[in-house]
């Protein structure tokens, strides 16, 4: 269990309770099957499951209610089949990054594309696939792994936020303002009162030179969180910058001379 989030395992749903006869004569539930986390005391978010037996695709949440009345438990199919390919899938992710620690980057990008085979929107396989692309200057297919994770609902919850936020920073890190803006600007879109996604914001925009959207974003940081330091600091620097370009301009004007140089870096 994590947070209000806790794991039920894989449930068939069917409108209608009829079974089937299988091959040697067992029965089955007829209908889908779908993985099953409990959100809180009445709500209830369900995943269908894809052919290799691993939730993936859109999730949406159902009340108490319709999950008694239509979902009805399959232990032995979670046991035998969904969670033996949930550890397939992470032994994957664990042998990619050890190959990524390793500076092995082919063999890591062999490893989280088989994760990516196994479930397609899988948080922790396209995360670790778009930081190989960015090692190995690989800018197309990190695009392309970019616009996945963007349209992952997974990637953007509360519990994922210290994860996105990392991601984010690493792409600012690595010069991809552009990337890094686009990222903030949709973990914006599912919490907007998040002063560090704001602050961090601010600087993929200072990176790209657009000081004013920057301190936007800084203003509302602050409004949010008016003791961060971090932020106070970073508007006193840009005021600061702003300062010594209007002196240049009016001691040109004068013709006394330029303005000294004022350099601000913020890594």
């Amino acid at each position: 269990m994590r947070g209000d989030c806790e794991i039920m395992g894989v449930y068939s749903h069917s409108t209608k309770y009829e079974y089937k006869i299988g091959q040697r004569g067992s029965r089955y539930r007829h209908g889908t099957y779908w993985f099953v986390r409990r959100r809180g005391e009445d709500m209830y978010e369900v995943r269908p499951l894809n052919a290799n037996h691993i939730p993936s695709g859109v999730s949406r949440l159902i009340d108490r209610d319709e999950f008694l009345t239509y979902y009805t438990p399959e232990l032995t199919y979670y046991q035998e089949n969904t969670l033996p390919c949930l550890e397939a899938l992470r032994k994957k992710v664990r042998m990619g990054r050890r190959y990524f620690n390793l500076g092995q980057m082919d063999r890591a990008e062999r490893e989280f594309c088989s994760a990516v085979l196994m479930q397609e929107d899988s948080v922790d396989a396209n995360m670790a696939l778009s930081e190989v692309y960015a090692e190995q200057q690989e800018f197309t297919k990190l695009r392309t792994v970019l616009d996945k994770l963007l349209n992952i609902d997974e990637v953007f919850r509360e519990e994922q936020r210290h994860r996105f936020n990392e991601f984010g920073i690493n792409l600012r890190k690595q010069g991809r303002f552009d990337d890094a803006i686009r990222f903030y600007a949709k973990a914006l879109e599912v919490n907007e009162d998040d002063e560090n996604l704001h602050f961090n914001m601010a600087r993929a925009l200072h990176g790209k030179g657009r000081d004013e959207a920057c301190r936007e974003h800084l203003a509302r940081c602050m409004e949010l969180n008016p003791e961060m330091a971090e932020a106070r600091s970073f508007l006193r620097s840009l005021d600061a910058v702003r300062a010594e370009e209007s002196n240049g301009e009016r001691a040109a004007g004068r013709g006394d001379g330029g303005k000294e140089n004022y350099v601000f870096s913020l890594k």
